[in-house]
């Protein structure tokens, strides 16, 4: 039994040390919080620009000969399947390919999950693929702390495999993926000329360039996630650079979205390829999407619900052009820049922002330095501000507290690592605190008695957390 938790636990530590190498990353760049100071609130950009619609005819190629000529895969449609790429069989996936003509050509979302399991968004949003027409395909090697050489290998190994292998449309290649991963998606999506667009749930990146202007970005994150500031960031940076992007909020933590939610991207990645001429426009299709977001901005500006009607209507434009040219639109565009109730609700949002960036910098050093006495009265304060009905300082306080678990979490690892047995108990103390349902805190601490060599605390610690 021992024997079998310790290998468990040794196991866990390689996947934990991944993970703590991608939250490293936000720990460190804690000391250039200030730059989130210079976030962008969307809901006051309205671009004036409008792009017109490009319809072009794509002619499809009968596909039979070619595939059985270039060794394409056969083709097992309406299945969810594991497979090795055929150049690298070392390189694992699983995909999904909606039932299909023989002479189609389909898009393709390429996932990388932080933990190697891809098979999760390739399930979750199988009904979707079937529904939008998609090929899925989830790399189940891919994690956080591989080595960029790694990364590169798998990320390049997958592309070529779809390319090769499968009856993929070249101009829809699209990479998505979630917190790491989804930082993967977008270092490699924003820098591959063949990808034409990145889905990021819950991390991001700031590109060093502007991308293509065909190029589709959605960012997807719960509002309560820890990342939730940094994806503004990017967004912010993006707008700064002219280029288009759906944003999507989702009420929900550190996590992949629901199919409900994901169903966003295929509608942006299908209406960028329809306004570049990628794909056929269906204006049947396009105006019945297009009237459902506008009953939507007209259901949240009679609640009052502004920050998200200003968001749809973002994403209006986004997808459409500019909303002036409908009469209904632009008269709700007004009402909201002209409505003291919302000027209102942006200015707490940013307050609360600014709040959340000097307590994230501040929390590091008063883990270190700060006793188990504070920490219990600060979580508490926390947990009274979470119950708060103000519902913007309850979200607020969710990702703050989201946060410290992260980081307590992550610097907890490295004192397992060090050795540093008086260091590590102590965080572990405040990740209890903090999150004391999650699972991850009970294994962290089997570490921690495997660490010092007590057997008992080790097996009820992995008992608990298993």
């Amino acid at each position: 039994m021992l024997n079998r938790i310790i290998g468990e636990l040794l196991k866990l530590a390689n996947r934990v040390t991944s993970v703590a190498t991608d939250a490293s990353r936000v720990i460190r760049s804690s000391i250039h919080q200030k730059k989130l100071l210079a976030i962008v609130f969307f809901f006051y950009i309205w671009r004036s620009n409008q792009t017109k619609m490009k319809i072009s005819k794509i002619f499809i190629l009968v596909a039979g000969v070619l595939l059985a000529a270039c060794g394409n895969k056969s083709v097992n449609s309406g299945k969810i399947e594991t497979k090795s790429c055929a150049a690298d069989t070392s390189v694992h996936y699983t995909i999904y390919i909606p039932q299909m003509a023989d002479d189609e050509k389909l898009p393709i979302i390429i996932f990388f999950d932080p933990h190697c399991q891809g098979y999760l968004p390739v399930s979750n949003y199988a009904g979707l693929a079937e529904q939008y027409r998609y090929i899925l395909l989830g790399s189940n090697d891919l994690r956080n702390g591989l080595s960029a050489a790694q990364t590169e290998k798998i990320v390049r190994a997958l592309i070529s495999e779809a390319r090769a292998e499968y009856p993929i449309n070249e101009k829809r290649i699209y990479l998505s993926g979630f917190s790491g991963g989804a930082k993967i998606a977008a270092m490699y999506g924003f820098n591959m000329p063949e990808i034409h667009g990145v889905a990021a749930c819950g991390g991001s990146i700031i590109p060093n360039s502007k991308p293509d202007s065909t190029f589709c970005y959605v960012s997807l994150v719960g509002n309560c996630d820890f990342n939730y500031l940094d994806m503004q960031q990017t967004l912010a940076t993006l707008d700064n650079m002219n280029q288009p992007f759906t944003s999507v909020i989702f009420d929900g933590k550190h996590e992949w979205p629901s199919a409900k939610i994901y169903e966003t991207v295929f509608r942006a990645f299908d209406i960028n390829a329809m306004r570049f001429g990628q794909t056929p426009a269906n204006v049947d299709w396009l105006k019945q999407v297009y009237s459902e977001m506008s009953d939507s901005v007209a259901r949240y500006m009679s609640e009052g619900q502004f920050t998200k009607a200003s968001e749809i209507l973002m994403r209006i434009e986004s997808w459409y052009g500019n909303v002036a040219n409908d009469i209904r639109l632009s008269t709700y565009v007004n009402n909201l820049n002209e409505n003291p109730t919302f000027a209102s609700q942006v200015k707490k949002i940013q307050e609360l922002s600014i709040k959340e960036i000097r307590l994230r910098g501040q929390f590091i050093s008063s883990v270190e330095n700060r006793d188990l006495d504070w920490w219990k009265t600060e979580v508490e304060n926390f947990r009274r501000s979470i119950a708060n009905p103000d519902q913007q300082v309850s979200i607020a306080s969710k990702r703050l507290m989201a946060y410290l678990s992260m980081i307590t979490f992550s610097l907890a690892n490295t004192d397992i690592l060090n050795n540093n047995a008086e260091k590590a108990y102590k965080k572990l103390k405040i990740y209890e605190l903090v999150d004391p349902e999650n699972p991850g805190v009970y294994l962290m601490f089997a570490r921690y008695y495997l660490m010092i060599n007590d057997r008992t605390g080790m097996t009820e610690s992995y008992k608990i957390g298993r």
